[in-house]
């Protein structure tokens, strides 16, 4: 006698949901019992922008209507629950973990002379990648191959992946199963998610000169990640200021875009920006500088970051300040300088020491 051997479950935060997905849970362990014993174990997970499906595999589950019932019940109910993403969930054949994954260029946005925002369509599931070669922390470089072509020290200009990606095949690693069941090793989940990539014309023609529909490998991120958690305390230090330059842009914006922040300032190196006005409307206050106009249109300030600096009427106090440095090697002496004479203490500064 067969018996069930794996469901998967996708269990938002609506108690609705939950409560629905109890329901059927019932109706599952029951009718199996009817039935003499159903062999459930073909049911996996399928999301694919904001379509939240489980479909049924094994043939001897597809031949019984009572299954087949129950999984159109499912699928209603995750289809009224769950909303758009921009993920994607699908099965496959490959189980364990590699190094390189596949990549495929979604979209290349120019963004600056000679420097362009490339995204692709990346590999983030648990399963597939392990926690040590995966994207946890803005900062973190990537490694990328074209064809013989090995890239390193990519300077990636999104937040780390949302757990949202990962909940579906967390759950299913989790392995809920009715009682009274065997677990079994499954089938793995492959999760898909967008992934920017600051890319410059003289760092790497190849990666700059991609187009969308290419394809790409992507390897293990190197361990760069800032560790803002000394500066994180907000009733402590409740103004946060990040000074950015070069590839550190990007990593400016990869915590800008990781979570809604409260008051802030932002000094960037950097003419002008689509998301500028969204990260204001966040409270946080970006003014930007470059070094010289080359013959060039321009009204802003025109120098340094210390001439940044000096030029913004910013009200802090040292005290209650935490300051994120993310300039190259060559501009971190200026930075020094500039925050000992602010009065910040060297305990509220987190700077990215990335030699690049």
């Amino acid at each position: 006698m067969a018996t069930v051997q794996s469901l998967g479950i996708v269990a938002p935060s609506s108690a609705a949901f939950r409560k629905n997905v109890r329901g059927v849970e019932k109706q599952v362990s029951s009718r199996a019992r009817v039935c003499g014993g159903v062999d459930y174990r073909g049911v996996a997970f399928q999301v694919q922008r904001g379509v939240s499906r489980i479909s049924a595999v094994s043939t001897e589950a597809a031949e019984s209507s009572d299954v087949a019932e129950l999984v159109k019940a499912r699928r209603a109910v995750q289809d009224q629950t769950l909303d758009g993403q921009i993920f994607s969930i699908t099965e496959i054949d490959t189980v364990g973990t590699k190094e390189w994954h596949p990549a495929v260029v979604a979209n290349v946005q120019e963004v600056a002379t000679g420097t362009r925002c490339i995204t692709l369509t990346a590999e983030c599931s648990r399963e597939q990648v392990k926690l040590e070669h995966a994207y946890m922390k803005a900062g973190q470089l990537a490694q990328v191959r074209i064809g013989e072509e090995l890239l390193t020290g990519v300077a990636c200009a999104s937040p780390p992946f949302s757990e949202e990606v990962n909940a579906p095949v967390l759950y299913k690693i989790r392995g809920d199963i009715p009682a009274g069941t065997t677990k079994l090793p499954q089938y793995s989940l492959a999760a898909k998610a967008p992934i920017d990539l600051h890319v410059t014309e003289a760092d790497s023609a190849s990666l700059y000169n991609l187009k969308a529909g290419d394809e790409v490998e992507l390897g293990p991120f190197s361990q760069t990640g800032l560790d803002l958690r000394p500066i994180l305390f907000l009733t402590r230090y409740s103004t946060q200021i990040i000074f950015a330059q070069g590839k550190g842009i990007a990593v400016a914006r990869a915590i800008m875009e990781c979570r809604d922040g409260d008051n802030g300032s932002l000094n960037l190196g950097l003419r002008e920006d689509d998301r500028y006005g969204l990260w204001e409307r966040k409270r946080a206050k970006v003014r930007t500088v470059v070094e010289s106009t080359d013959g060039e249109n321009w009204d802003g300030i025109v120098g340094t970051l210390s001439t940044l600096w000096d030029e913004d009427d910013i009200e802090y106090d040292p005290m209650t300040t935490g300051v994120v440095v993310c300039v190259e090697s060559s501009k971190r002496e200026e930075m020094r300088t500039l925050l000992a004479e602010a009065g910040i203490p060297d305990g509220q500064i987190v700077t990215w020491s990335v030699e690049i």
